[in-house]
């Protein structure tokens, strides 16, 4: 199914195999990336977080996945585990793997320093975005509210929705999810003529907030149902993100409204409580001047998580704040309660700087493992992150912004490369090689990873991952819930009905 031009039916299946498995290159890709600091990398739009989307059949047949895992298993054995074994870390992974100085050492000590996306590359990544289906498009500009594009995208989605619950591959939450969501857009969409309704208006996110696929909080699920991965989320939202809200329902007597926003790298739904403890999630409307004054100031980058902060954003230095050096940087950040801004100083000893960081191996493995251990979250669930938020977030500490779902993150970099069709001894040399280079991302149908390197004659990678299925002798295979960004070798599943890693990795993304 080829990605269409707006983000209806065919954005929301962007993310999931049918998509992103369709029309493979076997050409390397054109190089790419960002005119100032922030490289855009075709941020994509997606139903479900970006890694993606299970359920959906790709081609020859084969089901995709969920976000990050190896498949559901069938009903267990009675000699096999019956219900899923939780694990801390995955097998075959040695303590020594768990840093980034034992992958560095099988460098060149003075080649892991230098900078691997030189100007003119960031500049090629930058214009090959600007043309990639499902690729960045920008809040700022005001044809992503032109009322046929909304209309067409909002109409498309549901139907492919209604036809999927219809058929029984979702299930909805409580009966009636699609019915009320139908409702909120319709009412969102009477409103259009309404001056005090929102149509088009600029906003920063003020919170990490949850972009919904649809304008409902009550879920969508497959079958067996499973709490934390509900289709329904398309994203998060972070701090300081800007957004264009499109649409907005009036409030209703609970004092909720739904606004439907364009993020960039997705479209959907914010939810707004009237008189939440948290505060409203959108800011007031900005002119479109404040907007890019925002966005072009001088800013302070975040490399780690810190309460609200996310690793990877950016906030606007305080240009009347005196430096300091035993204090942090002086910022403006949008206000919790979505009054405008506050002027605040990040924490001391948090990892900032004025300047994203050089993207070179060192830098790049080291901010990898600074997230091991961290929690997986499929759509950002619980302000945490699935497979290709991850590396998303990973990247945009670097300048380079990535697409949100693992299929068109595959697709870029100084290279992309197709190995399905390589056999196991082929496509580990095509992996190695590539290593040499930069850089690489490893993609397979529902999953992605940043490769580490060999060892022992085994290949390993590190990435958020939900869960695995090994083998169980007498029975069915077993799922192992990992739920944490860890390393895994490339053996994992193997024997499974899933199959190996290595075996399934079908695109190599090489930085």
């Amino acid at each position: 199914m080829p990605p269409a031009d707006h983000r209806g039916i065919r954005a929301l299946a962007r993310a999931s195999g049918p998509t992103m498995v369709s029309g493979r290159r076997t050409s390397p890709a054109p190089v790419l990336a960002p005119s100032w600091s922030l490289v855009v990398l075709g941020l994509s739009w997606a139903l479900g977080s970006g890694c993606t989307t299970p359920g959906l059949t790709v081609e020859g047949g084969e089901t995709e996945p969920r976000d990050g895992e190896v498949a559901p298993a069938p009903a267990p054995a009675s000699s096999c585990a019956a219900a899923p074994i939780p694990e801390t870390r995955a097998p075959d992974v040695r303590p020594e793997y768990d840093t980034a100085d034992f992958w560095l050492a099988r460098f060149d000590p003075e080649a892991i320093d230098g900078e691997l996306l030189d100007p003119a590359v960031r500049d090629a990544l930058a214009r090959q975005v600007a043309s990639l289906p499902g690729g960045w498009r920008d809040p700022l500009d005001p044809g992503v509210a032109a009322a046929e594009l909304v209309d067409a995208e909002l109409g498309e989605r549901m139907t492919w929705l209604r036809e999927r619950v219809d058929s029984g591959k979702y299930i909805e939450g409580e009966a009636g999810v699609l019915d009320e969501a139908r409702g909120h857009i319709r009412a969102a969409r009477s409103r259009a003529d309404d001056p005090h309704a929102p149509a088009g208006t600029l906003h920063l996110v003020t919170r990490e907030t949850t972009l919904w696929c649809i304008p409902s909080a009550r879920g969508l699920f497959t079958e067996p149902v499973d709490p934390d991965f509900d289709r329904n989320k398309c994203s998060s939202l972070h701090m300081g993100e800007l957004v264009r809200a499109i649409a907005s329902t009036p409030e209703d007597e609970a004092g909720t409204r739904w606004t439907y926003v364009e993020a960039g790298y997705s479209v959907g739904w914010v939810q707004t409580v009237a008189g939440a403890n948290e505060g409203a999630p959108l800011g007031p409307a900005m002119e479109l001047a404040e907007a890019r004054a925002w966005l072009d100031a001088p800013s302070a980058h975040v490399f780690a998580d810190h309460d609200s902060l996310r690793a990877g954003a950016r906030f606007p230095l305080d240009p009347e704040a005196k430096a300091d050096p035993d204090k942090g940087l002086a910022v403006r950040l949008p206000a919790a309660g979505g009054e405008g801004f506050v002027r605040a100083r990040l924490p001391a000893g948090l990892h900032a700087g004025e300047a994203p960081l050089p993207f070179s191996r060192r830098n790049v493995l080291t901010q990898a493992f600074s997230q091991l251990d961290q929690p997986y979250g499929w759509g950002g669930r619980g302000g945490h992150r699935d497979c290709s938020r991850y590396l998303k977030d990973l990247f945009a500490q670097f300048g380079v912004l990535l697409p949100r779902s693992s299929g068109a993150q595959a697709k870029l970099g100084r290279r992309s490369e197709d190995v399905s069709a390589l056999g196991e001894q082929a496509k580990r040399a095509a992996i190695r090689a590539a290593n040499e280079e930069g850089i690489v991302l490893l993609y397979m149908p529902g999953h992605i990873m940043l490769y580490l390197g060999e060892d022992g004659g085994h290949d390993y990678a590190i990435s958020a991952l939900s869960e695995y299925l090994e083998p169980c002798t007498g029975g069915d295979d077993s799922i192992h819930k990992l739920d944490r960004v860890g390393v895994t070798t490339l053996e994992l599943g193997r024997g499974s009905e899933r199959r190996a890693f290595i075996e399934r990795i079908s695109r190599i993304a090489v930085f």
